[in-house]
């Protein structure tokens, strides 16, 4: 067994600063080879991420964004059009000399999706692992659209319907996996925000459906456990440094699309935001 992974617990921030810590952590493995990062966080307030291949203007209305106080932003991974609000979301980071998760792109994938859903299992949660329908995620017209309207190589799903969301990017050195496991039905009104209509299949699911009361820490520890089982890592807690903080702090704007719609939003309610799930 290699050296300990970090595993990270952000908390709750904005999207832009989410993404900018990503797309930091994603440097630094590439760049220094440095340890792989498993990342939990959530997102205050709710936004809108699209794939590095995709166009804000074709995608979005953002003047309905801007009038539902919606964060829009570029995520440093690619896939399609995801509205962050009730959700968990992981990342997961690795040298692409990794062995753990070698492979290429779908090996890779299917070993996180199997982590996860060992995890969920651990959370009491019956979810299974499924291929989805292989398409070029790197072309324009594979990224169009929203996310849980769409398959990838490996779904996570319960009862058959989509639970999780991933998407991942390659660059020289290093790996980025991102997954947004929903916790409640509020990603359903990315609908209402495309610049065309889009109709959301009845195809995703979420944790509330399943479980009456989420524990979103035993939810961390459960997933974080699934990994160490099925990859056969340590992972060992830890903070972002100082620096990495003040970093991403100072790249956050380049993630954003437009001026950040959500900002002093004091009528979101906490329980909108994936810190607490409200009842079903």
């Amino acid at each position: 067994m290699s050296g300990p992974w970090r595993l990270i617990q952000s908390g709750t921030s904005t999207g832009a600063d989410n993404m900018a810590v990503d797309g930091l952590l994603l440097e630094r493995v590439a760049g220094s080879g440095s340890s792989p990062v498993l990342r939990f966080y959530a997102w205050h307030p709710p936004a809108v991420s699209i794939g590095y291949n995709q166009s804000a203007l074709k995608e979005l209305d953002l003047a309905k964004c801007k009038h539902q106080r919606i964060d829009v932003v570029t995520r440093p991974s690619g896939g399609r059009a995801v509205l962050h609000w009730n959700e968990l979301t992981y990342s997961l980071l690795w040298p692409d000399d990794e062995p753990v998760l070698a492979g290429g792109i779908s090996a890779s994938s299917h070993r996180i999706g199997e982590s996860l859903v060992e995890g969920l299992g651990l959370f009491g949660v019956a979810a299974e692992l499924e291929p989805g329908a292989r398409t070029r995620g790197g072309s324009a017209s594979s990224a169009k659209g929203p996310c849980f309207a769409s398959t990838s190589r490996w779904e996570v799903k319960c009862g058959g319907k989509k639970l999780v969301g991933s998407a991942q990017r390659r660059i020289r050195g290093g790996v980025l996996q991102h997954g947004s496991l929903l916790l409640g039905p509020e990603h359903e009104r990315l609908a209402e925000l495309m610049q065309t209509s889009h109709v959301l299949p009845h195809t995703s699911t979420h944790l509330s459906r399943w479980i009456d009361d989420i524990d979103l820490v035993r939810l961390k520890e459960c997933l974080a456990e699934g990994f160490e089982r099925i990859l056969g890592v340590r992972l060992q807690p830890a903070d972002l440094s100082y620096e990495e903080t003040a970093t991403a702090a100072k790249r956050a704007h380049r993630f954003s699309v437009g001026p950040p719609f959500g900002q002093a939003t004091a009528d979101v309610a906490d329980s909108d935001i994936a810190g607490t799930v409200p009842g079903m």
